[in-house]
């Protein structure tokens, strides 16, 4: 694969640790993408670089998301 990196790994993160990490990152994505939805929608002038930064911050919490490590648990 070139141009491509693997996720970072994350090292020494207890499960219930995972667990709620897992939870408020969905949470954030979930509020943001309502957000974003909200911005494509409004009858206003398109503020594009708005949507471009709600874009972004929802792939970085996606990326975060996928760092962390499965807990088997749930």
């Amino acid at each position: 694969m070139i141009g491509r990196t693997a996720a970072p790994q994350l090292v020494n993160v207890d499960n219930q640790n995972s667990i709620i990490l897992r939870e408020q990152l969905i949470r954030e994505i979930t509020g943001l993408e309502r957000q974003l939805e909200q911005l494509k929608i409004g009858d206003g002038d398109r503020d594009f670089s708005l949507q471009q930064t709600y874009r972004e911050m929802i792939q970085s919490r996606r990326g975060m998301l996928t760092a962390l490590p499965y807990a088997a648990n749930r």
